[in-house]
């Protein structure tokens, strides 16, 4: 019995491990890197790099690079945001700088400057006689 809630306790730590929050009032200066998703109501003067899901909440900035597989931004980034799968920009989001992204959703009233461009796949056609040349595909 107590062997048991000893170990919930331990899988409660791990799985609360994953998930970051940096509140607001709180400010850094550097690169943040996660293996888990993270949540930044605070300011970020660097690069986040995660392999999860980043969430700007309204009060959050971002005054750096951004590299991810989800994000969800409803307040400041700046820098180039690079979103293998879904960004989804709020109504209160201001995105500034080049983006590159699998999926894009944007709400009415979202602000987005830049180049703003959809994840290009780089395919092998040597099979069709042109041997060892690339093209990028797009798709809408």
């Amino acid at each position: 019995m107590f062997k048991k809630s000893n170990n919930m306790a331990r899988n409660v730590e791990v799985e609360s491990g994953m998930r970051n929050h940096l509140a607001a009032g709180t400010s850094v200066k550097g690169d943040i890197i996660t293996e888990g998703d993270i949540r930044i109501d605070g300011k970020v003067d660097g690069s986040v790099v995660s392999k999860g899901k980043l969430v700007i909440g309204q009060t959050g900035e971002v005054a750096g690079d951004i590299r991810c597989a989800n994000a969800t931004i409803s307040g400041n980034a700046e820098g180039q945001i690079t979103v293998s799968d879904m960004l989804d920009v709020q109504k209160t989001g201001k995105v500034n700088g080049e983006i590159v992204y699998g999926k894009l959703s944007v709400d009415p009233g979202a602000e987005i400057i830049g180049k703003v461009s959809i994840a290009g796949k780089v395919k092998d056609i040597s099979a069709s006689g042109t041997s060892g040349s690339q093209r990028e595909e797009k798709s809408a």
